[in-house]
């Protein structure tokens, strides 16, 4: 809360106000609003007490009577320090930081000296990114108060007019180059006091590849100030030099840092690149003798392959040495002459030659970190550098190494869990060479039924282990189960998928923290048509924060399409609350920079605040959740389309999407995949579903622009927006719109349908792909746009005078396209759940995704059909108006066909609702009688029909069930709602 202790505040007052902010700050805030009134009663002019009753109203959501409330204040130009925080406050919970700006200029205006509204308005300022007037405001305070900070708050604001400006010459012939004569102005007159300041001179030169004279400071006097970074000095140095091309200094540079941090992994690839660097130009030392900076040979380049392989010799030895003394053994060193192999081997250097056999470089690598889970992970990225003939006989030497136990069941199990992370680490290696993709479908699932075996032995060295931590076993059943994956995909039948539902229920009852078993769980109940579980498992994720963005795709894409609106509802809100809160959390986080001084951490925030902004899935989720608003309440309870769309502020006219700047900021790798490189996600898969994304997206902005521009096409009432349309040329042109709107989605549907992008399929550990395909195959589109035109054809009609016989037979025949491409569409996915083929029972998991996009289609064609109701009332009305004032002359007018086939049209669709809600019912396991867990349709070879794997499965069945009845319901409540208001459309 505010301040309470205010310097213009006396003890009386402050005694007033305290039960107020107690209040606030327990959440009671009617008790608040009493306590506020209270005081006013007798203290009237006690501005702070209205501020705190504002905001008090403001939190149980009375905005306008706040808003009326702060703006009496507003006019009052308080100037004590408790009335302007509680009306900062206020402002910034309205979402309203300009109005901050204006508060804390008016209070200087009265008190120019006072130092704290400076740095409040400064402060405001960075709220609204204003950068050009925080510069001004911040050359002002230091005139005033003559301190670095405030000089260098102005120093980082033309820094960001330079990075935030279009034009780049601009920002490197003006801001950047003053921003670096403000530096150096205090650099001449020696008032550089703090690290903060030297980076953001450092920052500066870099920007403008001033390199020489960023060494230059780092040399000098000033970098003495940088201490916080252990070795920033040498470091940002050794940057510099590499950026220089300077090889040989940078290279020794390099040499000394990874001396000091063996174990640090961009070290040494700098390393190497230098040296190399210098290999390629064939470069020497000086004839004149010796240029080293005085720290012994090690400071010496490195320029020849000799050279290179002594260093990482000894210094690989010198490790192997300390950890016999007990010190750690680093990673980084061992890994690092693998590394070198395989850049000699891309450059194809005939120098490869000197580094010996890869598999040995291998083996003496697994031989020192095997047994740390890790290995694998090193490894993975050098293994194309084994030969395929050598592959079979490295993983059996690997496997030679084990120290394993017979059992009684003739299978050797891993005696400590070193030799269990060594065990899984060979299986891994093996399965991405390749050598499991050679096995036959049997030897598959053998090689699975003995994994789920060793994942059970495993257990029992993790017993002791917390609820929060892994088992150690846990990655023997993820491989099992991407086995039966291969063969699911190899044989295409679904009691594969089954039995990986149970066997991955199983495993998690036992490891309930991993959450490759819980991603994995979610993708295959998403593939077999069941949301029901999916909240609890995405809950038991724990997703925080930025990994709504990143992980979000992962549930978002299935949750409307598998008929779980309630879910949907909860799942959205939740994501869009982390988005809609990020620019303030962004924007505070700037603040702080500038309080504490990291400045270079602001240009990292504002590119955060920008990948965020434009998040691809942010875009999506925003849009799948209006239209889902209109699909699950418009047009019921007396909630019309037209209210929606101006309760969503939606603008038809205006794309308000950047296409250009829309970042895919999804984390793809989530997943964890052994395969071989051939099947793992490649960087074209990860552009096609991008792609797959945008597009669908903009079927899905564009199909919410129509619904909105035909809702406005209607007669004014008065929720209408300023912009309707009207006759004397006033706002946009809806019929115009809507027009263009129809036809840039036909175009694009039409794009999409030719693209092969659009029918590309990923790895099960992918991205999902979107709905787009079951969208093109069931029609959607194309009902959606003859709904669509067939709606201006109805504008067209009733703006005109005559009857136009021609539109009305055109608009006859669109309705009976509507219905007769909606029924042919509604006869390809009314199937039974359960199939039955011959003596087999076939599970139909593809039906509820169908039936689902024809449940939305028919909602939006309902709502349409209200749309061309409203358009068709007041015509009918005339009509008849004009039949009472002249018997006989309106007759013909009074019984226009139009009338006569948009009830012929209603009462098809009707029916078509009423089809369709007997398809759904068809799918609901409870409305037929199913006990799925008692159709055997998980029946599979592999044995071991284990009673805890039996309740698992039993467990699944029930919750597919479950989950099934739940869509059902859900989807049929919504057809219930649309066909309740299309019973209504009675001309």
């Amino acid at each position: 809360m505010a301040n309470r202790g205010g310097h213009h505040v006396d003890a009386v007052t402050e005694r007033r106000l305290k039960p107020i902010y107690d209040n606030l700050d327990n959440g009671n805030y009617k008790t608040a609003i009493q306590m506020a009134d209270k005081v006013l009663k007798k203290h009237k002019d006690l501005q702070c007490a209205k501020v705190l009753k504002a905001l008090a109203l403001l939190r149980i959501g009375k905005r306008n009577e706040s808003l009326g409330l702060t703006q009496d204040v507003m006019a009052t130009k308080p100037v004590d320090e408790p009335t302007l925080q509680a009306l900062s406050i206020c402002f910034r919970e309205m979402q309203k930081p300009e109005q901050i700006i204006e508060l804390y200029t008016t209070a200087l205006k009265s008190n120019p000296t006072n130092e704290e509204f400076h740095t409040h308005l400064f402060m405001a300022l960075v709220r609204v990114g204003d950068y050009k007037r925080q510069q001004q405001v911040a050359k002002d305070m230091y005139k005033v108060f003559p301190k670095n900070p405030y000089y260098f708050w102005g120093v980082m604001s033309t820094v960001l007019q330079a990075l935030t400006s279009t034009d780049e010459k601009l920002a490197q012939t003006m801001y950047l180059p003053l921003a670096e004569k403000m530096v150096e102005r205090m650099v001449k007159e020696r008032r550089m006091e703090a690290e903060a300041e030297v980076n953001i001179y450092l920052m500066i030169l870099g920007y403008l590849n001033k390199h020489e004279k960023a060494i230059e400071v780092l040399d000098g006097e000033m970098g003495k100030f940088l201490k916080a970074e252990v070795d920033a000095c040498p470091i940002r140095k050794a940057e510099l030099l590499c950026k220089m091309g300077r090889w040989a200094e940078a290279n020794s540079a390099y040499k000394i840092l990874l001396t000091k941090s063996p174990d640090n992994w961009l070290f040494c690839k700098q390393y190497f690149k230098t040296a190399l660097a210098l290999i390629e130009n064939n470069w020497s030392p000086p004839a004149a003798g010796e240029s080293g900076s005085g720290n012994g040979n090690v400071s010496q380049p490195d320029y020849t392959i000799d050279m290179v392989l002594n260093f990482i010799q000894e210094k690989s030895e010198a490790e192997k040495r300390a950890a016999k003394e007990g010190h750690a053994l680093p990673r980084g060193i061992f890994l690092s002459g693998i590394q070198l192999l395989r850049i000699l081997k891309e450059k194809e250097s005939p120098h490869i030659l000197k580094m010996g056999p890869s598999t040995e470089l291998f083996k003496c690598y697994f031989d020192l970190f095997g047994d740390r889970p890790c290995c694998y992970d090193d490894l993975c990225q050098f293994l194309p550098l084994i030969a395929p003939e050598d592959h079979q006989g490295f993983v059996q030497s690997l496997l030679d190494t084990l120290e394993m136990e017979l059992s009684d069941d003739g299978m050797k199990y891993a005696k400590s869990v070193k030799q269990i992370y060594r065990h899984l680490c060979i299986l891994k290696i093996s399965r991405r060479l390749g050598l499991q993709d050679n096995l036959s479908q049997e030897e598959k699932l053998t090689l699975a039924k003995e994994l789920i075996k060793r994942s059970e032995a495993a257990q029992s060295y993790g017993k002791d282990l917390l609820c929060t931590d892994l088992q150690y076993g846990d990655e023997y059943l993820l491989m099992a189960v991407h086995l039966l994956i291969d063969i699911w995909e190899e044989t295409g039948e679904d009691k594969y998928l089954w039995r990986m539902l149970g066997l991955l229920e199983n495993g998690l009852s036992s490891s309930s923290s991993c959450h490759h078993m819980k991603l994995l769980l979610i993708r295959l109940y998403c593939l077999a048509g069941a949301f029901g579980p999916i909240p609890d498992l995405y809950d038991g994720l724990d997703i925080k924060h930025i990994q709504q963005d990143t992980l979000g795709y992962t549930v978002s894409g299935y949750v409307t399409s598998l008929g779980h609106f309630t879910s949907a509802t909860a799942l959205f809100n939740t994501t869009l609350k982390f988005f809609n809160s990020n620019h303030k959390d962004t924007t505070e986080y700037m603040i702080t920079a500038y309080k504490f001084g990291t400045f270079h951490k602001i240009p990292e925030f504002l590119t955060f605040r920008q990948r965020i902004s434009n998040s691809l899935h942010r875009t999506l989720v925003t849009v799948e959740k209006l239209l889902l608003e209109l699909l699950t309440e418009a047009e019921i309870a007396g909630n019309t389309l037209r209210d929606f769309v101006v309760d969503m502020d939606i603008h038809p006219e205006k794309d308000n999407t950047k296409w250009e700047e829309i970042s895919d900021n999804r984390d793809l790798d989530i997943m964890v995949s052994w395969a071989p490189e051939h099947r793992q996600l490649s960087e074209e898969d990860r552009r096609a579903s991008s792609q797959q994304e945008k597009s669908w997206l903009k079927v899905r902005q564009l199909t919410l622009r129509s619904l909105a521009a035909a809702t406005y096409l209607t007669p004014n009432s008065p929720s209408t927006p300023d912009s309707t349309p009207t006759n004397n040329g006033e706002g946009p042109s809806y019929e115009k719109v809507l027009a263009a709107l129809t036809d840039e989605l036909d175009r694009h549907l039409v794009e999409v349908a030719e693209d092969p992008t659009t029918h590309r399929k990923f790895p099960i550990q992918g991205p999902p792909c979107t709905r787009m395909v079951n969208y093109l195959k069931g029609n959607c589109g194309k009902i959606f746009l003859m709904a669509l035109r067939v709606t201006l054809s109805i504008r067209e009609l009733s703006m005109q005078q005559d009857d136009n016989a021609e539109l009305q037979s055109t608009i006859e025949q669109a309705f009976t396209s509507i219905t007769d491409k909606f029924s042919e569409s509604l006869r390809r996915s009314r199937r039974c759940l359960i199939r039955e083929d011959g003596e087999s029972r076939h599970f139909d998991r593809q039906v509820l995704p169908e039936l689902a996009l024809l449940v939305e289609t028919l909602a939006f064609v309902i709502l349409l059909a209200g749309v061309k109701f409203r358009l068709l009332k007041p015509m009918k009305a005339a009509a008849l108006r004009k039949s009472r004032k002249k018997k006989g002359g309106a007759t013909a007018k009074l019984q226009m066909p139009i009338f006569q086939h948009f009830k012929d049209y209603t009462e098809n669709v009707q029916q078509l609702a009423n089809g369709l809600t007997a398809a759904v019912q068809d799918i609901d396991p409870t409305m037929l009688s199913l006990d799925l867990g008692k159709l055997k349709l998980s029946e599979s070879s592999l044995e071991n029909q284990e009673t805890s794997l039996a309740r698992a499965e039993s467990t699944v069945w029930k919750r597919i069930e479950k989950s099934y009845h739940e869509s059902s319901k859900e989807i049929l409540e919504v057809l219930k709602g649309k066909r309740d208001f299309l019973a209504t459309l009675k001309l």
